[in-house]
């Protein structure tokens, strides 16, 4: 999809241009994503177990999509806080393209911005994150696909609190 000038500006204008680069977009759906997360613990919820089990897939989704905008959001930030109009316009183009986030093709694209991004990852125990990560957009892949999964809130809690720490981190390593 190609953007005239004026929707390029347009959308540029609409990034944010502040220290912490996740949009309101991105705090709602973290909002969300948290809330359903509690409800789908509580009761009458935790009792019923195939409840829980859809749950734990519509999270999925939920959460592979945050992944993708939130990755979008902070690098597009980034480019429009630090580079001239031009530039922050190529870089949103580009990461508009940005689909399927497992972790190497994150940590692809944030070392094609900096490789100390990627290092600063690398080593810090991202074995967890990377498995977190990619265990979520690999299931939200098979329930797209009508294929089933075996993912539960308990195991779905744990991936969700590597993602929100790895994006945290992200967000404040690039501000």
């Amino acid at each position: 999809m190609k953007l005239s000038r004026k929707e390029l500006i347009v959308r540029l204008k609409s990034l944010p241009r502040c220290r912490n680069c996740m949009d309101r977009r991105i705090v709602g759906a973290r909002q969300r994503i948290d809330n359903l997360e509690a409800r789908a613990k509580a009761e009458p919820v935790s009792s019923d177990d195939e409840l829980k089990a859809q749950m734990a897939q519509f999270l999925c989704v939920l959460s592979s999509g945050l992944i993708e905008e939130a990755v979008r959001s902070i690098l597009s930030g980034f480019a429009t806080a630090r580079s001239r109009p031009q530039v922050a316009a190529y870089v949103t183009t580009h990461l508009a393209e940005f689909q399927n986030p497992r972790f190497e093709k994150i940590m692809s694209l944030l070392s094609s911005f900096d490789p100390e991004w990627r290092r600063h990852f690398e080593g810090s125990g991202s074995t967890e994150v990377k498995d977190a990560i990619d265990s979520i957009v690999i299931n939200r892949h098979q329930i797209a696909h009508g294929r089933p999964v075996g993912i539960s809130i308990v195991t779905f809690s744990n991936y969700y609190r590597h993602i929100r720490a790895f994006l945290d981190d992200l967000d404040s390593l690039v501000t």
